[in-house]
């Protein structure tokens, strides 16, 4: 799903749609029922509810941006104010952490900057979006 979201947060919104996911972590459900999740808050794990993940679902969807999660292709960069957009929230009990943002500013240290600025010329020499 995460893959999905980053692949079309370039995309769509040029349609006015944005897409963003919750990623939640062990969450009492009927796959995690409570005697399966009281070994984990017995150690002091945290385990969500659905209600909690419900929250992160509404929020993602009212949530608005200062900037994009990171430019593709021929983005200016510049900040991008609106909806949320290509996002992935965390859900751990009764935490949530948005995901994207942090990968996106850290992929030039894990990925090389020569590499980071390659593979972002490549994506602007094949963007044939209508901006």
């Amino acid at each position: 799903v995460i893959g999905l979201v980053r692949a079309l947060r370039s995309t769509l919104p040029v349609h006015g749609i944005s897409i963003n996911a919750v990623a939640p972590a062990a969450t009492m459900t009927n796959l995690l029922p409570m005697d399966l999740a009281r070994p984990l808050m017995a150690a002091g794990l945290p385990v969500s509810d659905a209600h909690m993940v419900g929250l992160a679902v509404v929020y993602s969807a009212v949530a608005k941006q200062q900037r994009f999660v990171e430019p593709y292709g021929k983005d200016d960069g510049v900040e991008k104010q609106g909806r949320w957009n290509g996002r992935t929230i965390l859900t751990l009990g009764e935490d949530y952490t948005e995901m994207e943002e942090p990968i996106a500013d850290l992929r030039p240290t894990w990925f090389g900057w020569k590499n980071t600025s390659l593979t972002r010329r490549q994506q602007a020499t094949a963007d044939f979006r209508e901006l």
